[in-house]
């Protein structure tokens, strides 16, 4: 084999395990992306609910306020019975009092349901609350791991990138041109071995004048199908 094509298929080497560890480093931050999004969630759902309380608390107050006022209401008018005069005017307050205690009796059922409802949502807040402690203890531990891995993988490229470098320095301009070109349109992958007459890389057969040419080891060849670097690897 040519001391060239042989530095080739070691940088090939580098360039594939480079490859690799960055796209291991780009989706390191998925699970991060995750678990902030499922935190983003349950903290809305805690300030829907706590949302909920101040508005049916406020609703409560106002109830109570009715309540009372119409109470107070109802002192008075249970005090004028004794004065009236007329069973007319004493059937309309009669019916006044009822419609307000009748009134009255609604507000303290809603009163009730309020506070029922209260302390369902306050129950449920307590559980929200927990979720998002434990989704934020998550997300620390989770930055914690994301940030010793990345230092290792820049460490790991750090270390590849000066290998790369050392090695394309023993390769010709023209012929690391064309590896680069190629390495970047066919996905990391510049230079295949061709066996048995065929192209590792897109499996189909050299011509055999080509593949003769190729066994003899006199130049460096292009595939004509995929046009990538190739050489003949022979098999015992």
């Amino acid at each position: 084999m040519k001391p060239e094509l042989a530095i080739l298929i070691r940088l090939q080497g580098i360039d594939l395990e480079l490859r690799k560890i960055n796209e291991e480093k780009s989706s390191v931050p998925k699970h991060l992306e995750d678990l902030q999004e499922h935190l983003s969630s349950k903290e809305a759902e805690l300030n829907e609910l706590n949302e909920r309380i101040t508005e049916i608390q406020k609703r409560k107050v106002d109830v109570e306020d009715e309540f009372e006022l119409e109470n107070v209401r109802l002192g008075k008018s249970q005090k004028k019975i004794s004065s009236l005069k007329t069973n007319r005017e004493y059937q309309a307050l009669q019916k006044e009092i009822n419609e307000i205690k009748k009134a009255n009796a609604a507000r303290e059922d809603e009163i009730l349901a309020i506070m029922e409802e209260t302390n369902s949502l306050q129950e449920e807040i307590k559980g929200k609350k927990q979720q998002v402690k434990q989704d934020r203890k998550e997300i620390k531990a989770e930055q914690k791991r994301i940030k010793q891995l990345q230092a290792r993988l820049n460490a790991k490229i750090a270390a590849l990138t000066e290998d790369r470098e050392a090695v394309s320095k023993d390769i010709s301009p023209n012929l690391l041109t064309k590896y680069n070109f190629l390495k970047d349109r066919r996905a990391g992958v510049a230079i295949a071995a061709v066996t048995d007459g065929i192209c590792s890389a897109c499996n189909m057969n050299i011509p055999p004048q080509l593949y003769n040419e190729l066994l003899r080891d006199e130049k460096i060849l292009t595939c004509p199908s995929c046009q990538r670097l190739i050489y003949a690897l022979k098999v015992n």
